[in-house]
C-alpha cells in the first residue's frame, strides 16, 4: 500500500457509526495517513434523540470536526453521507482537498436521497424498509441485512456489525441540498463504485458519476458497505483516489 501524508475524514452513512470504519482506518493509518472518524448525531455512541436528528445536524457535526484541523482534508462519504459531504464542501470549499464518494447518493437538481433511490429500479432497499409508526425512523429485518445491506459479507462480519446498527432517522432522506459550481463544483472528486450493491445499484452510481461530472472512479467487488465487507480493499481504493 502506498504511503500517504494526507488527512482523511471518514463520514459514515445511515444506520452505521464511526465503528464501521475501524478496520479501514487502521489500514489507512498504516500508510502514514492521518485519519479521523466520528459518530454522527444519533449514531454509534452519540445518543441524540431521533426528533433532533436532521441532515443539517449531520452537516454541522462534520464541519465542527473539520474546523478543528489546520490543513485541508480528503473528505470521504459513504451512501447517505454523499449528501452530507457535498453540503460541507459547499460551505467549506477551501477546507476540502478532495471529495471521495463510496456508493454515495449525491445531490443534484434539488433531488433528495429518497428521490435518487426511488428512481433506481434495481435497488432493493425501499421495498424492504420497516418504518416506525410515526415514520420518524426506519430499520430493516435480519433477512434484509443479510441479503441486501451486507449481501457480500461473511456471517461473522454480519454478526459483528449488526448489534452496532441504530434506528435511522428519516428526515435526512427527504432533505434537499443545493450545490454551486464555484464551491462544490471546483473540488476534485472520485467515486468508488460497489459492483454488487443492492441499495444503490452500480447502474445508478454510474449515472450519478455522469450527472455530477466526476472524472475519476474506481470499482470494488463488494456490496453496499465495503468497510464492513472488505475494509482493506476500501482503504487501498481511498488511497488511490
Amino acid at each position: 500500500m502506498k504511503s500517504s501524508k494526507q488527512t482523511f475524514v471518514l463520514v459514515h452513512g445511515a444506520w452505521h457509526g464511526a465503528w464501521s470504519y475501524d478496520k479501514t482506518m487502521k489500514k489507512l493509518e498504516e500508510s502514514g495517513a492521518n485519519v479521523i472518524s466520528f459518530d454522527l448525531p444519533g449514531h454509534g455512541k452519540d445518543k441524540t434523540e431521533i426528533k433532533d436528528i436532521s441532515l443539517s445536524a449531520y452537516v454541522q457535526k462534520v464541519k465542527n470536526e473539520i474546523l478543528k484541523l489546520n490543513e485541508p482534508v480528503v473528505l470521504v462519504g459513504h451512501s447517505l453521507a454523499g449528501f452530507i459531504v457535498s453540503q460541507v464542501a459547499e460551505e467549506l470549499p477551501d477546507k476540502i482537498e478532495k471529495l471521495v464518494f463510496i456508493a454515495s447518493m449525491i445531490p443534484y437538481e434539488r433531488k433528495t436521497v429518497f428521490d435518487i433511490i426511488s428512481a433506481d429500479t434495481e435497488s432493493e432497499l425501499l421495498e424492504n424498509l420497516i418504518f416506525a409508526e410515526d415514520k420518524s425512523w426506519v430499520t430493516v429485518s435480519e433477512e434484509t441485512l443479510k441479503n441486501v445491506v451486507y449481501n457480500s459479507a461473511s456471517t461473522q462480519q454480519i454478526t459483528e456489525a449488526a448489534p452496532n446498527l441504530v434506528h435511522q432517522a428519516t428526515q435526512p432522506f427527504f432533505a434537499k441540498v443545493e450545490t454551486s459550481v464555484n464551491a462544490f463544483g471546483k473540488i476534485d472528486k472520485t467515486y468508488i463504485v460497489c459492483e454488487n450493491d443492492k441499495i444503490l445499484s452500480p447502474t445508478a452510481q454510474k449515472k450519478l458519476i455522469k450527472q455530477i461530472g466526476i472524472s475519476r472512479f474506481l470499482t470494488l467487488n463488494t456490496g453496499h458497505v465495503p468497510h464492513v465487507e472488505n475494509p482493506d480493499a476500501l482503504a487501498l481504493a481511498i488511497l488511490n483516489s
